[in-house]
């Protein structure tokens, strides 16, 4: 076998090595040659496939990523790694269902996987299962109580539940671990707001900022804050700091629109949520509001045109069907008005 393999006058483990000095050194496409390389020479090496699907994965060739993998597992498909890089691909891909199929195989496969058990933790969340990502989450702590990346994910999962007092208990412990993280400030502001603790959320959101000025969420969250406390211009300026960090944060974009439109404010909450479908074109509320000011400016033709526009790009929203139906019966009415005269 070793002389079939040497046909070629190269050897694929030297290749294989060159492979990952490169890639080690960050001259991918140099990486990326050799790992061919050694996989055409031997094609029946499982690691060869996956450091491939690796390097693609870094890429952002995700599907050419896939099918290395899946040729790395079709020869060693009780590699936990395997499964779990695997698995990987799969949630960046979106098929959440197979990303935590291959995960829990992974953990199967080597039961003190943490990072494989982290990641099936954090697609369960991301499915929504609060609940079983909670007890993942438990279980990794038992064994890691200092992996931060777990107990911050289970602070938000906490949250998610509506129990927001255990949240509050896991980001203050963070905090004091590592108080200089902007992020877990703005979590606990999160927290404090949703409990109606809004002066305490103030403080968390503006230490969260002198920390990180430049995080368009936290003055987005800031700005929905001082709404709560019917301090709308400050909410005003908090949004557009937001947008001047980041003019394409729909978020941001759909609290201005909506704030404008709170306040009897129609033109200029109109041209925010135009601006908005300019960056999501199927944005639901950005139709339903622009409906509603249309609407109530006897502007029929663009809310025709707008109705008509959102049942194109598949939007489907009762607010929207309803004025639908308004339209049709005004439409009606005219006609009608008509052939009386």
């Amino acid at each position: 076998m070793a002389g079939f393999l040497n046909l070629f006058g190269d050897d694929p483990g030297d290749r294989f090595r060159r492979g990952i000095a490169a890639h080690e050194r960050g001259k991918l496409d140099v990486a990326e040659q050799e790992y061919n390389r050694a996989i055409f020479l031997n094609p029946f090496v499982a690691q060869f496939h996956s450091n491939l699907g690796d390097l693609l994965h870094q890429l952002g060739r995700l599907d050419e990523a896939k099918d290395s993998l899946e040729e790395a597992l079709r020869i060693e498909p009780k590699n936990a790694a395997i499964n779990n890089n695997y698995a990987v691909i799969m949630e960046e891909l979106g098929d959440l269902h197979a990303a935590e199929k291959y995960y829990k195989r992974a953990i199967f496969l080597d039961p003190k996987y943490t990072h494989a058990r982290v990641n099936l933790a954090d697609v369960l969340a991301r499915r929504r299962e609060y609940a079983k990502a909670e007890a993942e989450y438990r279980y990794i702590l038992a064994e890691n109580p200092e992996h931060t990346h777990t107990r911050q994910n289970l602070a938000v999962t906490l949250k998610n539940l509506g129990r927001y007092d255990e949240a509050t208990i896991e980001l203050t412990a963070l905090i004091r671990q590592l108080p200089a993280d902007p992020y877990l400030r703005m979590l606990l502001g999160m927290v404090y707001q949703l409990q109606g603790k809004l002066d305490i959320a103030r403080d968390e959101y503006q230490a969260s900022i002198r920390l990180d000025p430049n995080n368009p969420a936290t003055h987005n969250n800031f700005g929905s804050l001082l709404e709560d406390l019917d301090e709308k211009q400050g909410a005003e300026h908090e949004y557009r700091i937001a947008l001047s960090l980041d003019p394409n944060y729909v978020l941001g974009r759909e609290n201005l629109a909506r704030l404008f439109f709170e306040m009897g404010d129609p033109d200029r909450s109109e041209l925010e949520w135009k601006q908005l479908l300019l960056i999501q074109p199927d944005n639901v509320k950005a139709h339903r509001h622009l409906g509603k000011i249309l609407l109530a400016e006897e502007r029929l033709t663009e809310a025709r045109e707008l109705i008509k526009k959102a049942k194109e790009l598949g939007i489907r929203d009762d607010e929207l069907l309803e004025m639908a139906e308004k339209l049709k019966k005004l439409a009606d009415q005219e006609s009608h008005e008509d052939s009386d005269d």
